[in-house]
Formats: C-alpha cells, sequence, structure tokens
C-alpha cells in the first residue's frame, strides 16, 4: 500500500472534504449523506444514501426526516447516531428529504400518499 493511500484511510472523514471536491462542486451535506455504512446485524457496508432512494421509497416518515438508517442486505433498521453524531444525523436526514422531495416534485408520485 502506498504512503499517500494509507496517509487518505487515517484521515477523519471531514478532512476527506477537500478543497478539490468543494472546487468540484461536490455539496458537503450531498458527501455526508453519501457516506457507507456498516450494518449492526450482518456487518456488511451499504451506502446509506442508496439504502434511502431504494428501500425507503414509498415510506412516509422519509420525507419526514426519519434518522433510521435500513440495511441494503438484511433490511435491518438502526438509528444513524450510531455512526454521527445527533447534529449530522438531523441534517443528512434532513438533506436527503430535500433530494427526495425535488425528485418528487419533478416527476410525481410522493411518498406516503
Amino acid at each position: 500500500m502506498s504512503d499517500e493511500k494509507k496517509y487518505i484511510d487515517d484521515l477523519k472523514r471531514d478532512e476527506r472534504y477537500s478543497f478539490e471536491l468543494q472546487r468540484k462542486g461536490v455539496n458537503k451535506n450531498f458527501y455526508d449523506a453519501n457516506r457507507m455504512l456498516l450494518c449492526p446485524e450482518c456487518g456488511r457496508s451499504f451506502n446509506l444514501f442508496y439504502s434511502r432512494a431504494k428501500l425507503c421509497t414509498g415510506c412516509p416518515s422519509l420525507v419526514r426526516g426519519c434518522e433510521l438508517a435500513r440495511c441494503t442486505h438484511c433490511h435491518t433498521e438502526f438509528p444513524l447516531n450510531d455512526f454521527m453524531s445527533k447534529r449530522s444525523t438531523r441534517m443528512t436526514a434532513n438533506y436527503i428529504e430535500s433530494v427526495i422531495k425535488r425528485y418528487h416534485d419533478a416527476f410525481g408520485e410522493r411518498p406516503g400518499q
């Protein structure tokens, strides 16, 4: 493993949100919402944003700032505060909610309706 790769792996998540990502227009909220989580039940990793987009479609809680994650492998739901602070959990839930609302406003049909 190269020294650069080791260095990147040692950085905290917020430190990896670099100037280069900002320069390329990657929103910090999107970066936070697009994180990989480890399921406490089955131990497999999955992407939070993908999980919300695929598994939570149709759930009315999704557009109300739900603070749960759902494993894409075993479908176990668990609180996001196991992986991030309460503030980050709320901000991430609100961001994902806003993206999904914009999508449904553009293409119709809303979850829970």
